[in-house]
């Protein structure tokens, strides 16, 4: 295998106090307890993580605000060390859905989290898209489009996050949502989570496929490497094989976005519902990018999540 790229920017990490902000799909589940920083740090410590972007983690709606509230004070309590330099970035939730009242429940979101013309933590919004017994098309109802131009005045991104290896009826709708927002920033969660069961040439592969290359062709949109074990009915312990199985996903990506538009995102803890640590997982994509150039490693580990997310950490 290849060895670990040392000291990445993470941007896609969920961190849970069940006791102090309501997160309903972990309850009676083997999650249903505080996942935060003491445990990953020791995760990550083997490669080192510059910054990380809080991602956020699915909270009751009405705990959205909450949320933020306890994140940002969260941050703040984390000590940088060399080996995990803290939070650098949060994506919220916010409720699209409601359109034109999105810009009242913004400006008390960038209160909450002090960002502004002076800068804060608070970079983007997200609101899941993948649940399968929903309308796919919701997204291009009138006050949906308004809520997410409204992103733009607040100099916000979207964080996309779809099922297409579940629901791929929910990627084209996205296609039109994307064309509808040019000036706003969004970024594909999870490669918009492919059949990683399937090779090239299958209709699912194909399929997504298309819809990768179609989206890439909107150049305010950018993509995460993530959460692709999680795509895969059955678990293999071997890193290699894993490795094997996920190269063309990963190249398909690097095809269509290119090597400015795509960025590592380690996706934990939830990566540990199949039994997969943060470091395996970036053992796996390590070993998939190892030919590539030490320049363009250096994007996807670094310099792209850096510079999408705004962040401070180089």
């Amino acid at each position: 295998m290849a060895p670990l790229y040392l000291s990445v920017v993470d941007s896609h990490v969920h961190f849970w106090h069940p006791d102090r902000v309501n997160v309903p799909w972990v309850k009676n589940t083997p999650f249903d307890k505080r996942k935060d920083v003491n445990e990953y740090a020791e995760q990550v410590k083997n490669a080192g993580v510059k910054k990380m972007v809080y991602v956020e983690t699915n909270v009751d709606p009405y705990h959205g605000l909450v949320e933020a509230d306890w994140i940002c004070q969260y941050a703040k309590e984390i000590k940088s060390t060399s080996q995990f330099g803290g939070i650098g970035g949060i994506v919220s939730f916010a409720p699209i859905e409601q359109g034109e009242h999105m810009r009242g429940y913004l400006t008390t979101l960038m209160r909450i989290t002090g960002s502004g013309k002076q800068g804060g933590l608070l970079k983007g919004v997200r609101c899941l898209l993948q649940d399968p017994t929903l309308d796919p098309k919701r997204v291009l109802q009138t006050d949906f489009v308004i809520g997410i131009q409204c992103l733009e005045s607040f100099n916000l991104s979207f964080d996309i996050c779809i099922d297409c290896r579940g629901s791929p009826q929910q990627f084209p709708p996205i296609q039109e949502l994307v064309v509808q927002c040019p000036r706003v920033q969004f970024i594909l969660d999870h490669m918009g989570k492919p059949p990683c069961d399937s090779q090239p040439g299958d209709s699912e592969f194909e399929f997504w496929r298309e819809q990768m290359t179609q989206l890439s062709k909107n150049q305010n949109v950018c993509c995460k490497i993530s959460g692709l074990v999680n795509e895969l009915s059955g678990h293999d312990d071997d890193e290699l094989s894993v490795a094997q199985q996920l190269k063309p996903f990963i190249q398909v990506a690097l095809e269509t976005f290119g090597i400015d538009r795509i960025m590592y995102g380690g996706d934990w803890p939830v990566c540990e519902i199949v039994s997969t640590s943060w470091q395996s997982w970036l053992q796996i994509l390590c070993e998939i990018v190892k030919n590539w150039s030490e320049d363009d490693k250096e994007k996807l580990f670094v310099t792209n999540a850096t510079r999408i997310y705004k962040l401070d950490c180089i």
